[in-house]
């Protein structure tokens, strides 16, 4: 039993037997802490365990990495795309490196250091730095970016949950206030990405370049705002953000569950969102609500562009 599975365990109490389902969030030599079903937090003792069992993963941790990043790379959509084999070629205008980069997944359809030239000139054309999106472990791609003088950037993991285990341990009727729009409007932007400065001209038309976008706040000053994506099946849950004046008063995990609300209204059973791997508070809240990463990312840019 490791961290994000998820158990039966039959324990023994004082009071007699009892089962416990949920999600292993930590693990010591003596102890799991598991997250149950109704979102509650329990710390087992592992001498205390009678009996216990891995319960079969549902489809948010079965999906394979490249189809999984394919569903991501359509919920931020990029406003000019082209193919280069299995690989994603995407441009914005530069706003953010998601809609910037080329995708990497599978097989480019030509030699790596070709479809690297490829993608140097294919941004080049643009006036933008070439960037691509690593997906998963690729070691011989990463070492010819290396050589070839390329720098990466941070992890970042894509995490996945079944809507239905985060939304059941939380009502909506203690929820504040929610608002959901179809596009953004100038108080939901004023609150986006308040520590970058202003948004470029780009922002709004990536923001909103879906058929199926809702942008979400709670306060009437906007405390908090999220924006969501449904395609088919799954939910992507973007731009979580909380005003500084009003953190630690749990807003991140109401707007994410009135987000994913919307979404499963709309069809969606499965979501996803990207965090950054050092950001501990929202790996923390995430986790908390039933969420469990699934693979790991990093953008690698050409060392002229930085």
């Amino acid at each position: 039993m490791e961290v994000g599975d998820t158990v039966s365990l039959r324990v023994a109490t004082a009071a007699g037997p009892t089962e416990i389902v949920g999600v292993v969030l930590s693990r010591t030599s003596d102890l799991l802490v598991v997250r149950r079903r109704d979102g509650s937090v329990t710390e087992v003792g592992l001498a205390s365990i009678t009996a216990g069992r891995l319960v079969p993963a549902g489809p948010a941790r079965r999906i394979g990495v490249a189809e999984l990043a394919a569903i991501t790379a359509q919920g931020w959509r990029a406003l000019e795309t082209a193919p280069l084999g299995d690989w994603l070629l995407r441009a914005s205008a530069g706003f953010t490196n998601r809609a910037n980069s080329a995708l990497a997944t599978g097989e480019p359809g030509v030699p790596l250091t070709e479809a690297i030239a490829r993608i140097e000139e294919w941004y080049a054309e643009r006036s933008l730095p070439p960037r691509i999106q690593l997906v998963g472990d690729n070691p011989e791609l990463a070492d010819l970016l290396g050589n070839r003088g390329w720098i990466s950037g941070g992890v970042d993991d894509v995490l996945t949950a079944e809507i239905a285990h985060v939304l059941r341990p939380l009502a909506a009727a203690d929820e504040p206030p929610v608002h959901i729009d179809e596009t953004p409007g100038p108080r939901w932007l004023a609150a986006y990405r308040t520590a970058s400065g202003p948004l470029p001209a780009a922002a709004t038309d990536v923001l909103t370049n879906h058929p199926r976008v809702a942008f979400v706040s709670i306060g009437s000053e906007f405390d908090a705002i999220a924006r969501v994506a449904v395609d088919g099946r799954w939910a992507g849950l973007f731009a979580v953000e909380v005003t500084p004046p009003s953190r630690r008063r749990g807003l991140g995990r109401a707007v994410s569950a009135a987000a994913l609300r919307w979404a499963a209204g709309h069809g969606a059973r499965h979501a996803y969102l990207q965090v950054a791997a050092g950001n501990d508070a929202a790996r923390s809240l995430y986790e908390r609500l039933g969420f469990a990463v699934h693979h790991h990312y990093t953008h690698w840019v050409a060392s002229a562009s930085e």
